[in-house]
C-alpha cells in the first residue's frame, strides 16, 4: 500500500448530505461546499458530499460528490427549494451512511435529509446537524401551517436527538432552544466570508467599475444577491423600484420569479455572476438591500460588509448576528404587505439620498467583517467538532 493511499484509508470520513451542491447557488450549499473546502485541505478528514443532480460538482482534494438522481419541480414551479430524490440513490445513501463514520446534515427538512438522520440513527452514526434557518413564514396560510408542524414534529426532534446541534446565528439558536429541551450543549457557529476575494476596492477601480456598468453621476445603485423566491422580498424589490424610478436595481440570482418580465427600465438582472465577477457588484454598488423574511443570517450580508457596502435589512435578519446588529441598517419588513414594507423603505432609502452614491466604501465595516467571519477559524470549529466525534468511536 503507497504512503498516499494509506493516508486516505487513515481518514476519518465524514458524509454530509444537503439538498443542493455550491453550484445551485444558495446559501446553505454554498456554505456546506466552502466548509468542505477548507476542512478537506487542512484536516485528517475526507468528505462523501450527497446533493441534488440538478448541478455538476467536481471531485477535489478531500471530498467526493455523490450525486443523487432528483426532481427539482418543486422549485421550478413554485419556487419551494425541495427537490426529491431517486429510489436508486436513497438506496445509495443508505450505504454511504453504513461506511461513514459520521454523518453531517446541512439543515432538517428535506427528504434526504430526513431520511440520512433516521438510518444514522439506527446504525448509532454520530449525527452533526448544521441549522440555517428558522421555519419560513410563507405568505401562503397552508404553506405556512405546513411548515410550522414539519418544523415541530420533525426539525426539533431531530436537533434534540442529534450528537450536535449547530446554528449559523444566534436568532435561530435562541428560537430552538426556547422550543427544545435540548440535553447537550449546543452550539452556534456563523458562517465565513473569503476576504481575499470580498475586500473594499480602491476608489479608481471603483470609479472604473461604475463606469463600466454606464452607471450617471449621482445615481445610486441599490443591489439584491440571492435565490430569487418569495421569501427573499422580490415583490418588495419590485414596489420599491417603481417608487425610486431614478435609482439604478440590480438583482443577482437565479429562481423562478424572473424580474426581467417586470420590464422596468430601471431594473437589471445579473443571472450567472459569482466569485469576482459577484464581487464587482458589491464594489461598485452603494447598498445591499435585503426585504426578506425567515433568515438566518444570509452569507450575502457578510460579503457586503466585507466589501465596504452598507446593508439594509429587516430587524428579524440583522438578529442573526448581534455582533453585526450595530452595522447593519434596519428596517422594518412585512411579509404580508409588499407595498407597505416598499413605501416605508423608500422613505428611509429618500433620507439616505445625500449620502449616495458613497464617495468611498466603508473601511470599518470591511475592518469588522474581516476580524469576525474568516473560514478558516469558522472551518476549524467544525474541524473540532468531528476530530471530538472520531476520539470517542
Amino acid at each position: 500500500m503507497s504512503e498516499e493511499t494509506e493516508t486516505r484509508s487513515n481518514r476519518h470520513k465524514v458524509l454530509v448530505v444537503s439538498h443542493y451542491y455550491s453550484e445551485h447557488g444558495g446559501g446553505i450549499e454554498l456554505v456546506a461546499g466552502k466548509l468542505i473546502d477548507e476542512i478537506a485541505t487542512s484536516d485528517n478528514f475526507s468528505f462523501t458530499w450527497a446533493a441534488s443532480d440538478c448541478d455538476a460538482h467536481e471531485e477535489s482534494e478531500g471530498q467526493r460528490p455523490m450525486p443523487m438522481v432528483s426532481a427539482n419541480f418543486l422549485e421550478s414551479t413554485i419556487g419551494i427549494p425541495w427537490p426529491i430524490w431517486g429510489i436508486g440513490s436513497l438506496i445509495k445513501l443508505k450505504k454511504a451512511i453504513s461506511e461513514a463514520d459520521a454523518v453531517w446534515l446541512h439543515d432538517t427538512l428535506y427528504l434526504g435529509n430526513i431520511l440520512a438522520f433516521h438510518w444514522a440513527k439506527k446504525l448509532n452514526k454520530p449525527i452533526v446537524i448544521t441549522q440555517h434557518i428558522d421555519p419560513i413564514p410563507y405568505r401562503n396560510p397552508i404553506l405556512r401551517y405546513a411548515m410550522k408542524l414539519a418544523d415541530r414534529w420533525i426539525t426539533c426532534k431531530m436537533l434534540k436527538e442529534a450528537t450536535q446541534a449547530t446554528f449559523i446565528s444566534d436568532r435561530v439558536a435562541e428560537s430552538y432552544y426556547q422550543r427544545i429541551a435540548f440535553t447537550k450543549p449546543i452550539q452556534i457557529i456563523p458562517n465565513g466570508v473569503d476576504t481575499r476575494q470580498y475586500h473594499p476596492p480602491i476608489l479608481e477601480k471603483r470609479a472604473w467599475l461604475r463606469q463600466q456598468f454606464a452607471l450617471r453621476s449621482g445615481q445610486p445603485v441599490l443591489l439584491f444577491v440571492g435565490r430569487l423566491v418569495e421569501k427573499k422580498g422580490l415583490a418588495t424589490i419590485r414596489e420599491l423600484a417603481a417608487l425610486l424610478p431614478d435609482w439604478r436595481f440590480w438583482i443577482a440570482g437565479r429562481g423562478p420569479i424572473n424580474p426581467q418580465r417586470w420590464h422596468m427600465p430601471n431594473v437589471h438582472v445579473f443571472d450567472n455572476r459569482r466569485d469576482a465577477a459577484l464581487c464587482e457588484l458589491y464594489q461598485a454598488a452603494d447598498i445591499l438591500i435585503l426585504p426578506s423574511y425567515g433568515e438566518g443570517f444570509p452569507l450575502v450580508i457578510q460579503e457586503a460588509l466585507a466589501s465596504g457596502l452598507p446593508v439594509m435589512c429587516s430587524p428579524e435578519t440583522a438578529a442573526g448576528s448581534r455582533m453585526a446588529t450595530p452595522h447593519v441598517i434596519q428596517a422594518e419588513v412585512w411579509p404580508n404587505s409588499p407595498e407597505r414594507t416598499a413605501q416605508f423603505w423608500a422613505g428611509l432609502l429618500r433620507g439616505m439620498a445625500a449620502q449616495l452614491p458613497l464617495k468611498q466604501p466603508d473601511q470599518a465595516l470591511a475592518d469588522f467583517a474581516s476580524s469576525s467571519w474568516r473560514w478558516s477559524m469558522i472551518a476549524r470549529a467544525y474541524a473540532d467538532i468531528f476530530r471530538t466525534l472520531s476520539q470517542r468511536q
